[in-house]
């Protein structure tokens, strides 16, 4: 009877379970480790740091922090798909490079055209921070890095937009070229 009573409890608290709601990837492992990649990166990296974008490139993810949206080179040198927020921050998901494993569901639900444009206000102080993943499979990923990743960052030819130039008066002060 004791043995009953026992797994009733433990299927009771089984089925209890908080259950991940994942409309934008085909695994829940992605979106765990997206989100748990942020945690490391507030803990560890960045406490200030709100806004993330999430990149894949053959085998590995990678999530990036900065403080302003498409001011630091591969932010504002790569597509966008789209963004979804979370309890503390926004997240920015790109256009995967030659990816190994498709991670983005095909009628996803990430919000289009959420990523702004340009900052003036941006002081050249940010870098490329955050958590790199090896994607052994869609169920299985692997930390392999995380800090700084300015050595993993280098120009891509499909990548290559031209530069935007600043208006002609950039915080109040003409432009001269």
């Amino acid at each position: 009877m004791k043995k009953i009573v026992l797994m009733l409890i433990f299927v009771l608290l089984y089925s209890c379970k908080k259950e991940v709601k994942n409309p934008y990837f085909v695994s829940d492992e992605i979106y765990n480790k997206i989100i748990e990649g942020t945690d490391i990166i507030h803990q560890e990296i960045s406490e200030s740091d709100r806004l993330f974008y999430v990149l894949n490139r053959y085998d590995t993810l990678i999530i990036m922090s900065v403080k302003y949206e498409n001011v630091i080179k591969p932010t504002f040198m790569i597509k966008k798909e789209g963004t979804f927020y979370t309890d503390c921050c926004k997240i920015i998901i790109t256009k995967p490079y030659n990816p190994s494993f498709k991670i983005i569901k095909t009628p996803n639900r990430l919000k289009q055209n959420d990523v702004s444009e340009y900052l003036d206000f941006y002081n050249g102080n940010d870098y490329q921070k955050g958590v790199m993943y090896k994607i052994k499979d869609l169920n299985h990923l692997e930390l392999i890095r995380k800090g700084d990743l300015r050595k993993y960052f280098y120009p891509i030819k499909e990548y290559n937009l031209p530069v935007i130039k600043p208006p002609k008066e950039y915080l109040g002060k003409p432009y001269k070229k």
